[in-house]
């Protein structure tokens, strides 16, 4: 149910509002905010506003009775209504006084009634282009939770001049780089972050650059998959083993993390220069499908090779190979991508949209609630029917200028954009948007966080 609040300040026979004839009334719910006024006929009003702070104002001729008023508000929009004796021949000032800026403001005489009405809802939108194939748009939104500022960018994903790919901070696993940062060292016109990450910098989820697979899917969550001139998203994971000469084989656990209890992981040069495994396990170093060492504890990772690293049953699995043995790792995605051609491939989630409609898959892909069910700062990414990717960061987390957004709002706004397949990325203080190496989106921290990785664009103009 919507707020509804009616509060009658002064009673008056003879003006007929509601139930009963109130000189002065004002209701507000999750739509709009509405004061209503006596103005004795022959009467003369004037409405007006100021935005700074966010005011409507009612003159009267006329002087109600039971002045001065002054009554605060919980809502997110409207802050307090006051009536007082005005300046100089002004009989009644009436002033409602906003929490932020409401654009769309009417008032209308019926009679002897001034009705006043103040709309939550509105949205005031540009959009222009910033370089070959790509459009910029900024939008403010009113919703009944409050203001919302939204940036994002519409990429002609079809056309073979602009290319959109994935960066990993640092061009490693571990360490952070600021979005800005990786805009700038890859020539790119616009970026934005992208999926969740650790402490450390590590990317949580599926993340593939350049045909490369650098860390593995979690819990089957969406992704989007980029190659020229095609995107999909969808839920995607995987399946590796270790297969052994002689045809015996342990399922792989995981590339490019810490290992656990029983797993067996694959380590890559993208992870660093050493796999920093303890001494509780056994570490295969691999070149060309042939173990050509074999260590306890952390092993260099060759830069034209892996590591095989087991604990437990993988390590007893591993400690039946010799150097000398050939080994062989498979890793397969499921949908397979990499064999689908999908270069740049970020894991994120959960969904938004399907088909043109909201579908969202919090629950489904073990989300918690301070992403399920939070209202936060967001970033998101969409494909349209017309093969354009949009990139959109909501700010948030930031009273009376932008409050972010729900999960389920989330995905109507990427319908309202044109989505017909949508999803959510890292969002929170971690959300950025940058073009030409200005941060666009006001961060949640007060300053750009340094994220694990970011999708940038790249177009003709950037690359010069």
């Amino acid at each position: 149910m919507p707020l509804i609040l009616v509060i009658c300040l002064v009673t008056f026979p003879q003006a007929a509002f509601g139930q009963a004839g109130e000189e002065l009334v004002f209701s507000v719910d999750g739509e709009k905010a509405v004061l209503s006024v006596y103005v004795p006929e022959g009467s003369g009003y004037r409405v007006w506003q100021s935005t700074n702070p966010m005011k409507v104002i009612v003159d009267l001729d006329y002087q109600i009775k039971g002045l001065p008023v002054d009554k605060s508000v919980n809502d997110s929009a409207l802050k307090a209504v006051r009536a007082s004796k005005g300046p100089g021949n002004i009989g009644t000032r009436v002033v409602m006084e906003f929490n932020y800026l409401m654009p769309d403001v009417k008032w209308e005489l019926d009679g002897e009634r001034l009705t006043v009405t103040v709309n939550k809802l509105y949205t005031e939108s540009t959009i222009t282009t910033i370089s070959y194939g790509v459009r910029y748009g900024h939008m403010r939104k009113g919703i009944a939770a409050g203001p919302l500022i939204i940036n994002y960018l519409e990429v002609r994903y079809g056309d073979p001049l602009v290319e959109i790919r994935s960066v990993l901070s640092q061009d490693q696993i571990y360490g952070r780089e600021l979005v800005s940062s990786m805009a700038k060292r890859s020539h790119a016109i616009a970026a934005a972050n992208g999926l969740h990450f650790a402490s450390d910098g590590r990317p949580l989820g599926l993340l593939a650059i350049d045909g490369r697979l650098i860390s593995e899917p979690y819990a089957n969550r969406t992704a989007i998959g980029i190659k020229p001139g095609e995107i999909v998203i969808g839920q995607v994971g995987m399946n590796g083993s270790v297969i052994l000469g002689d045809g015996r084989e342990f399922a792989v656990s995981g590339i490019n993390r810490p290992r656990l209890t029983d797993e067996l992981i694959i380590y890559t040069p993208d992870y660093g220069e050493t796999s920093r495994t303890n001494v509780w396990g056994v570490d295969l170093i691999v070149v060309g499908d042939v173990v050509v060492d074999k260590v306890t504890g952390q092993a260099p990772i060759p830069a034209d090779g892996y590591v095989v690293s087991g604990h437990g049953a993988a390590r007893d699995f591993l400690n039946q190979v010799t150097v000398g043995d050939r080994i062989t790792v498979e890793l397969k995605l499921s949908p397979d991508w990499l064999e689908q051609g999908f270069v740049h491939i970020i894991g994120g989630g959960p969904r938004l949209v399907k088909g043109g409609q909201v579908y969202i898959t919090a629950e489904e892909e073990r989300f918690q609630a301070d992403i399920a069910a939070s209202r936060a700062p967001r970033t998101a990414l969409g494909v349209t029917a017309d093969r354009k990717l949009l990139i959109v960061t909501v700010n948030g987390r930031q009273p009376g200028v932008s409050v972010g957004m729900t999960l389920e709002e989330l995905a109507e706004l990427m319908i309202e954009l044109g989505a017909v397949d949508a999803m959510n990325l890292d969002g929170g203080g971690s959300t950025t948007m940058v073009i030409r190496d200005r941060v666009l989106n006001i961060p949640s921290d007060g300053t750009e966080r340094p994220v694990s990785n970011a999708i940038v664009v790249i177009t003709p103009e950037s690359r010069q």
